[in-house]
């Protein structure tokens, strides 16, 4: 499904060929993940895809591209969902909640009451305070705490952890592994995703 190939389309510096080569290259490896990904869940809640459309774009390329699922049909920013996507230099799989989550305080109440077991994860997750950038550390527990701390002081900071691959990784060269890698890491997540979409 996915190779290092994929990366290429961010090499393109124009909005119009960056925005061809996702919705030609990308999106649709999207549209064929989400419903493995959806399965992969296994919620009696219905879960939603939406492939990022970058709609208010007009002048500069978008930095990065996803889909994220959530429970939500219209939207997935205002509510816990988890994100698949790309930035110029790594594929990645983030659990995120965001800042303009709706009900931000019951969501740290949430999250603070799930940190022994994001604790837990492998030390192959990461976590991240801003889904816009690519700013990242391991995770760890003294990091979550931290990264709640941020969440819940600061206004725009999102909280997300998950994991990355970055470009030029060999397991690019085995696009079934890649595939494998994710969905995997969806099936990881998913026990903290349902606590947090409850």
């Amino acid at each position: 499904m996915f190779n290092d190939s994929d990366f290429q389309v961010f090499d393109d510096q124009t909005l119009a060929g960056r925005m061809a080569g996702i919705r030609a290259e990308i999106d649709p490896k999207f549209e064929l993940l989400a419903p493995q990904v959806i399965e992969t869940l296994g919620f009696q809640t219905p879960i939603y895809a939406h492939v990022a459309k970058h709609l208010r774009r007009h002048k500069n390329p978008p930095m990065n591209t996803w889909v994220a699922f959530s429970t939500d049909k219209r939207g997935y920013k205002m509510n816990p969902h988890l994100m698949i996507g790309f930035w110029d230099d790594r594929l990645f799989v983030w659990l995120s909640s965001l800042a303009e989550a709706k009900e931000r305080a019951q969501m740290i109440q949430r999250l603070a009451d799930m940190l022994p077991e994001l604790a837990k994860l492998s030390d192959h997750y990461d976590i991240s305070p801003n889904h816009m950038a690519k700013a990242y550390s391991q995770i760890s527990s003294g990091g979550l705490e931290q990264q709640l701390i941020h969440y819940n002081q600061v206004k725009q900071a999102d909280f997300l952890v998950g994991r990355q691959w970055f470009r030029g990784d060999s397991i690019f060269d085995h696009e079934k592994q890649i595939q494998q890698e994710v969905l995997k890491t969806v099936f990881e997540l998913r026990p903290l995703f349902s606590q947090l979409i409850q």
